[in-house]
């Protein structure tokens, strides 16, 4: 008999039996493992003959020999008996057996502390209240500092006075008491002095070190923590030259991948957190400052998102810490907004004592790329022109300049002795273009923050300017801001915190109507920048526009000159931008806190386009639409342009919580519940002025009297301006509960019950929640003899879920409006229906962890595995004509990933003076498309990535290259031939590879006899980083390391990335070409990988190729520094608190056959990164 269970959401119960099975094999395992490899470093052998000696000498012995501390009261050792002992070569443990086997105490182990305490039951049952304060070293009281009782849930924070009480407190406890910027100190109780008072001196903090989790939300002991977290300190910043935190964490946290986008100076990096899990939404992770999400305007509030990402408002040097929630445990508590992620930063606040005063000053060079393209110089391009034109004869609007004089020849408009001498001055010009549009580019920041306070009052507050040149010729970057922090304790109980945030940014860059870096790889070297009387000089090769020459010749621009271009048209982007938080915390009865915060922003940005009147940017953006006119354009229509575009965001977010926490004997509690409502309003404006004077700063329009040409009748006036408003309002009830037994077994609980107004009615809420559990294997008794070893071993896994929405899958109808009016009414030109069930994305996940720390933290591992899938995935879908609309984001598929994460540290040497730490982590993301619209290989000629059922997200789509036919130049490659046939019923279609021939099988043949082939996918599927530390007194250098592999990007080919779309070889030649191509196929027995150019567009000139794809694999040396730190002797000779210099190269190099510039971008060309050197000074007064 059988019973068939239906389908619940969470976890079976089997599962669980089966899991917690798994859990204590895993221990014995490790254990096992450990003690193998670990059995010389624990059973430390001592030797020791004494006879009637007091116990405090035998200790001393023991101590000397083992290198353990001993931790008792001062008196208990009055009540010892004599000791005799006489072993040898004996393991540490029993040597203490023996010692203490007749006296009135007892011992026990933690990390390499032995603990002595009385040998009475009463005494280890016995509960006290603890009262006391911490101070640092000048007795400053430090408010917020961290106690908790080790080997217990049981922690609590000092008041504004710095001081703290703790109940139900052990006799014999340990405390471990930490508090960020100073060394964490552990203290037994048995040896506090009544009043207790707790001394902490200034050090830096390890990441394993972190007693207390921020996730924003709440705050978390580390023991209780169940979700996978990783954790970034101020340290892991502040020796970095890069001035935007996210890319300073490029290979430094397991799951978290960082892709420099772009080398413009003030733009922000690409951070993924465990693959892409969404085809139409933001693939950004969600921000929270300060325990407040950012809104989505405040991340990218502007036109121009990349300088108005909110994310580089953010100073490196302001930062404490940098909290990455990766997975459901950790991250549902922000429910919808959290598929991607949580990034938690929590910005530096002042310290009760003497007031601070730090500056930071950061002064670099950034070189200009280099171009190790291997193209053609002059004499090669003239003998390459020379034999293309002797064999196809092109027009003069296809050829180079040499093509262009033969043609004169031809057609009898010059003589041959002419156009030889004209060859020969070109001959003379070999313009390197990288040197006449980029520089080495200087830079420098400064930072200065002020803190302090007293014991019911602290403060900080910053003031941060850069001013950045970029490598590109007329590109400048500046940003300044101003931060302040104010926490003030009303009463002992009630505390009152303030930040404010500003920032305004500028970016100045010269406009050319084309990529420079293209341009200056491709423009032929024969032409040159200045004509000899120091005028412009015109590039009668180069134009990149997107009509044909030859049947608009009207169109042809004969004065272009990128110099001129850059320097004439400017983009000026302004953004500003004002935070403010405002919050209360209020202890009350016992165990229960309420807090209630506000924030709001305002954020502003405006870009301004200014083309100056005759160039060539103005000449293809001014506001007509042309035709194939033989005639002119009127130089009434190119005397320049502006356009302006102006946005606004505004947005609030307010959030009332309530927590509880509790420790009763064995029983730790802590919950929490939350209402949070928020709102965003977005607004833009722009217009469009096709005539500008900019030696005026006068914009205007044409007289309509000037347009007697029937090809100028259709203006393009959807350019001249437009608005556009938009208003999201969400709302979200939160609950969170973590029990702990005995410090061992920890289960934590998470709901978030997320609604928003634009998904509609019919689902506008989503109830979205995580359960996890975690064992410290580490806090059970039969593992407390192993402490020497086993400093720490955690097992945990977790299961829950988390969402997203793609704002722009509208449930409402649109209407656009156009220019037609009726009755004084806007006529709409363009309506669609909306899709009223659109639901949110969910994705569910299962996440499983273990994390060891050996021999004191000397040796520490993470390992985790994670299982994702998310359903009602949002796909465009093509729909049927009934609907009113060609296509509309619907929720049809699903997506997964899975993968797994390891993380290492390990300190090889660790003496007073020297410091060797070697870390590293690498993660694997396997991505695939389970179920969406698109379900086959599609035959399309083009080169974009696609996303298909069954295969992962972003993939390649084309032919796999096979070879040059010798015999005559033809590509040969291999489809995919369909075959249809009936099998009873039922059509199946199958496919097989067959050789075709692409030079010459037509795109209608393609696209009705074959498919493409997968070829690989864009993302990477392994990333990572390792870094290295060498500490030797004051001196300090380090170096870190990013890799990634596993995808595959555009590689680079001239023909396809030059300045004409999808041209054949003769016309692509018109500018520079690569090297290679003097190897092409040219006649019968040539072997060669380039096919036979021909006078006209193929199949082979559409189509991707197998070829034209390259490993993505790089590594690359992110940053390396060298930095001097003033010693403590030398600060007491002067008024300074702190003295550190720092010498740090980024990008300095890569390890990669990619062929074009920077496989990180996964682009050819754009704004490249470029190795850069800073000098950073700090000072502290």
């Amino acid at each position: 008999m059988y019973k068939i269970y239906t389908k619940k959401p969470g976890i079976p119960l089997g599962y669980i039996y089966k899991f917690l099975l798994i859990m204590r094999l895993t221990t014995v395992l490790l254990i096992a493992t450990v003690m193998q490899v670990s059995a010389t470093s624990f059973a430390q052998k001592i030797t020791i003959n004494k006879k009637n000696a007091s116990l405090d000498m035998v200790i001393n012995d023991i101590r000397q020999q083992s290198g353990f501390d001993f931790i008792y009261k001062l008196d208990l050792l009055k009540k010892a008996k004599p000791v005799t002992i006489n072993v040898k070569n004996i393991d540490l443990i029993d040597v203490l057996k023996q010692c203490f086997k007749d006296q009135p105490f007892t011992f026990s182990l933690v990390d390499k502390t032995v603990i002595l305490r009385e040998n009475e039951r009463e005494k280890a049952t016995l509960n006290i209240v603890l009262e006391g304060k911490v101070t640092d070293t000048l007795g400053h009281p430090i408010p917020g500092a961290t106690i908790k009782v080790m080997q217990t849930d049981l922690f609590t924070k000092t008041d504004g006075q710095g001081k703290f009480r703790l109940s139900s407190v052990p006799a014999d406890a340990v405390l471990l008491v930490s508090y960020v910027g100073y060394n964490t100190k552990r203290v037994a109780i048995a040896d506090l002095k009544r009043p207790i008072s707790i001394i902490l001196h200034e050090g830096l903090t390890r990441l394993e070190e972190a007693v207390i989790i921020s996730t924003g939300l709440q705050q978390l002991s580390r023991n209780v923590a169940v979700g996978s977290v990783a954790i970034a300190t101020a340290k892991d910043l502040e020796n970095s030259g890069i001035t935007t935190f996210d890319k300073a964490l490029a290979g430094k946290l397991p799951g978290v991948y960082v892709r420099s986008v772009t080398g413009r100076p003030g733009e922000t990096g690409q951070i993924i957190i465990r693959g892409v899990n969404t085809l139409t939404g933001n693939v950004e992770p969600l921000y929270v400052l300060d325990g407040m999400p950012l809104q989505e305007g405040e991340v990218s509030g502007g036109m121009n998102a990349l300088i108005s990402n909110g994310i580089g408002n953010i100073p490196p040097e302001n930062i404490e810490t940098i909290t990455i929630l990766k997975d459901a445990t950790a991250a549902a508590i922000y429910g919808s907004r959290a598929a991607n992620g949580v990034i938690v930063i929590t910005t530096k606040t002042g310290k009760a004592g003497s007031d601070y005063i730090n500056y930071s000053g950061k002064f670099g060079i950034t070189q200009k790329p280099e171009n190790k393209f291997k193209f053609m110089n002059s004499q090669e391009k003239i003998g390459f022109e020379r034999d293309l034109y002797n064999n196809f004869h092109m027009s003069y609007e296809r050829s180079g300049r040499v093509g262009q004089l033969l043609n004169l020849v031809e057609n009898g408009a010059m003589t041959s002795a002419e156009a030889e001498q004209k060859i020969a001055q070109l001959g003379q010009t070999n313009t390197n273009w990288i040197d006449e549009l980029y520089r080495n580019a200087f830079s420098q920041s400064h930072n200065i923050s002020m803190s302090g306070g007293n014991t019911k009052t602290t403060y900080f507050t910053s003031l941060n300017y850069q001013n950045s040149q970029g490598s590109l010729i007329e590109n400048k970057f500046q940003t300044a801001g101003f931060n302040m922090k104010l926490s003030r304790f009303i009463t002992n109980k009630l505390l009152v915190n303030l930040n404010l945030y500003s920032t305004i940014k500028r970016n100045v860059e010269g406009q050319a109507g084309m990529d420079p870096f293209k341009y200056a790889v491709f423009a032929n070297p024969y032409e040159k920048p200045y004509n000899v009387d120091g005028s412009y000089a015109a590039d009668m090769t180069y134009r990149e526009i997107p009509y044909t020459i030859g049947t608009a010749p009207a169109l042809q621009y004969s004065n272009f000159n990128i110099l001129r271009e850059l320097r004439e048209n400017k983009l000026t982007n302004n953004y500003g931008n004002v935070r403010g938080q405002i919050g209360v915390e209020y202890n009350f009865l016992k165990g229960f806190k309420y807090t209630g915060n506000v924030s709001g922003s305002y954020t502003s940005v405006h870009d301004k386009d200014e083309s100056y009147a005759g160039t060539y940017r103005s000449w293809i953006n001014n506001w007509l639409n042309k035709s194939s006119s033989n005639s002119n354009v009127l130089s009434d229509y190119n005397r320049g342009f502006l356009e302006e575009k102006t946005g606004r965001t505004m947005d609030y977010t307010v959030r009332n919580t309530l927590e509880y926490m509790k420790k009763i004997n064995k029983h730790f509690v802590q919950a929490f519940t939350a209402f949070e409502f928020g709102a965003i309003l977005n607004d833009r404006f722009n217009h469009f002025n096709p005539i500008y004077l900019q030696e005026y700063a006068i914009a205007g329009y044409p007289s309509w009297d000037l347009v007697p040409d029937t090809r100028f009748m259709n203006l393009d006036l959807s350019r001249f301006g437009g608005t556009s408003t938009r208003e999201n309002r969400n709302a979200s009830y939160i609950g969170s509960l973590v029990y702990s037994y005995n410090d061992r077994y920890v289960f934590n609980g998470n709901l978030r019950y997320d609604g928003v107004d634009i998904i509609g009615s019919n689902n506008q809420f989503s109830p979205l929640w995580s359960a996890g559990v975690k064992w410290n294997a580490h806090n059970e008794s039969f593992l407390e003899k192993y402490n020497s070893i086993i400093s720490r071993l955690v097992l945990s896994m977790g299961y829950g879920y988390r969402g997203s929405i793609n704002r722009s899958a509208l449930p409402f109808h649109t209407y656009t409006l156009g220019t037609n009016v009726y009755n004084n009414i806007a006529v709409a030109q363009a309506f669609a229906y909306g899709n009223p069930v659109i639901k949110w994305e969910k994705k569910q996940e299962t996440n499983l962890g273990a994390e060891i720390s050996l021999f004191n933290g000397r040796i520490n591992t993470e390992f985790r595995y994670f299982k994702e899938k998310v359903n009602d995935l949002l796909d465009n879908t093509t729909t049927p004509p009934s609907v009113g609309r060609p296509s509309a984001i619907v929720n049809i598929g699903t997506m997964s990933n899975k993968g797994f994460e390891i993380s290492a540290r390990f300190e090889a040497i660790k003496t007073k003076d020297l410091l060797w730490e070697v870390s590293g982590n690498i993660t694997r993301v396997k991505n695939n498309l389970d179920n969406i619209f698109e379900k086959t290989v599609p035959n399309i000629a083009n080169s974009a990535t696609r996303n298909i059922q069954g295969y992962p997200v972003n993939g390649w789509y084309g032919y796999k290259f096979s070879h040059v036919d010798p015999e005559n130049g033809s590509l040969m490659v291999y489809a995919k031939k369909k075959k249809t046939e009936l099998v009873g019923t039922e059509v199946v279609t199958s496919y097989t590879d067959e050789l075709v021939d692409l030079s010459k099988t037509s795109t209608a043949v393609l696209q009705s006899d074959y498919v493409t082939s997968y070829l690989g996918h864009r993302d990477p599927e392994l990333y990572g980083g390792f870094s290295t530390r060498f500490i030797y007194k004051s001196l300090e250098f380090a170096t870190t390391f990013v890799l990634a592999t596993g995808n595959q990007i555009m590689g680079f080919r001239d023909r396809r990335e030059g300045p004409t779309l999808n041209p054949d070889d003769i016309t692509a030649s018109r500018t520079n070409r690569l090297k290679e191509n003097l190897n092409r196929w040219a006649q019968v027995g040539d072997i060669t990988n380039i096919p036979l150019y021909k006078n006209g567009t193929s199949s082979y000139t559409q189509y991707l190729i197998s070829t034209d794809l390259e490993k993505g694999n790089y590594l690359k040396c992110n940053e390396m520094s060298f930095s001097w730190r003033a010693p403590k002797s030398l600060l007491k000779q002067t008024a300074l608190k702190t003295l550190k210099a720092t010498l740090v190269a980024n990008n300095l190099f890569m390890v990669s056959n990619y062929s074009g510039t920077d496989p990180e971008t996964q682009t050819t060309f754009g704004y490249p990164n470029t190795k850069a050197y800073t000098l950073s000074l700090t000072v502290g007064f």
